[in-house]
């Protein structure tokens, strides 16, 4: 790994117009990786406030997850035999949600979708939430979770219809570790799958979901907004159809304030919703070219963002871009060549990027972005108010940092 001071004097100079990021070691102090098990984290999720979570695919075929509490982390508990891959979200009171996926037969459909929550002290029972979920060669349908500020957690699928009619629906449920979930209800039919979900939920319990095409499939980009007393509004295609755009992500900030963000052929588009509700027209990401499909975006509790993506032209390498809620996109920030695997905000304004190899974190009131660095790579990264989360691997190992 390089870091963006060792890069070389030609580079600096192609890119003076950009501002280099600033890396001193004792911004924050992240704990030692802490072993959790074999195999490779999906996700980790923390609230915060004591409570953490990863999931993981044990290389023996089970899906795994292990639980920290006060802190400390518990024993790793297989979920499921096995499955191809999972992800969890830890709850403002702590309890936790883990959702994963698998084919059940030899073809990429009918894929099925298990889930089950955390609480107390112990997980409770497998919940199938559909054995007929869509998937393909870049994925097999794995559902896309959140939780809002009552605990109350989201979930999101696209299935597919019983002999073909309609063809496809995204589905949402919502349930607590408490209560279970409640019944299923059609939230989109755009008469086709596509492949690949993303949602947010804030903490009054507004939630915007995104529809796209996974891997280097070329499709429109769908969204749908939950208002906060639980209605879902119609769909609304963000861009229409285009060659290679795929994988939209989105950030949704307590103030209403979501930001959708998506990769094109040579680029990245964005486009931001107003707290009242109101798309704005999609644009390209100014002054980004050549990305590779890896853009994500993190929105904090004001809606202030954080775009990071890898651009392969010069300067190459992981780049980020802060929008100030109500503002326009700043200039790009170079931290290193390697390119994201994640990006966090938390309601106080605090953000963390993921890479290859390291965590950078930009603190609530500072344009400073910190760099860690990792022995293993970073495979996973999650975000609250109080704490920053990554996994590291080839085996499954878990550091900590305090943030605001």
């Amino acid at each position: 790994m390089r870091s963006v001071s060792g890069r070389s004097l030609s580079i600096l100079l192609i890119s003076s117009f950009f501002i280099c990021a600033s890396v001193p070691g004792t911004a924050q102090t992240w704990t030692p990786p802490q072993f959790i098990g074999n195999g490779a984290a999906t996700a980790v999720s923390t609230n915060g406030n004591g409570s953490s979570a990863v999931i993981f695919r044990d290389p023996s075929g089970p899906i795994r997850a292990a639980v920290a509490t006060n802190n400390v982390w518990g024993t790793p508990v297989a979920l499921a035999p096995s499955g191809q891959t999972g992800t969890i979200a830890v709850a403002p009171n702590g309890d936790v949600l883990a959702v994963w996926a698998f084919r059940t037969t030899n073809t990429y459909n009918p894929n099925e979708a298990q889930a089950a929550f955390y609480s107390g002290g112990r997980w409770g029972s497998t919940v199938t939430i559909s054995t007929n979920v869509f998937g393909n060669v870049y994925s097999v349908g794995l559902p896309t979770i959140d939780f809002d500020g009552n605990s109350r957690a989201t979930v999101i699928w696209e299935q597919l219809g019983a002999n073909a009619s309609p063809p496809c629906t995204l589905m949402a449920t919502t349930g607590t570790a408490a209560g279970g979930f409640g019944s299923a209800e059609a939230i989109s039919s755009a008469g086709t799958c596509f492949g690949w979900t993303a949602l947010a939920v804030n903490r009054s319990s507004q939630a915007v979901a995104v529809e796209g095409v996974p891997g280097i499939l070329s499709g429109p980009v769908v969204a749908v907004s939950r208002d906060s007393s639980g209605i879902w509004s119609a769909p609304v295609t963000l861009e229409a159809y285009q060659y290679r755009q795929r994988q939209p992500r989105i950030g949704l900030g307590d103030d209403g304030t979501a930001v959708a963000v998506w990769t094109q052929r040579t680029t990245g588009s964005y486009a931001v919703r107003s707290p009242s509700g109101v798309w704005s027209q999609a644009a390209p990401l100014p002054g980004v070219t050549n990305t590779t499909n890896t853009s994500f975006v993190a929105v904090d509790g004001i809606g202030n963002a954080v775009v990071a993506y890898q651009q392969y032209q010069s300067p190459s390498g992981l780049l980020t871009m802060y929008r100030p809620v109500g503002g326009s996109w700043q200039s790009p920030v170079l931290l290193e060549n390697a390119g994201p695997v994640g990006a966090a905000a938390t309601a106080l304004g605090s953000f963390v990027v993921a890479s290859g190899d390291a965590a950078f974190v930009r603190l609530s009131g500072s344009s400073t972005w910190h760099q860690t660095s990792f022995t293993n790579g970073v495979t996973a990264v999650g975000a609250a108010s109080g704490l920053a989360i990554v996994s590291t691997g080839p085996q499954v190992d878990v550091s900590t940092a305090v943030i605001p």
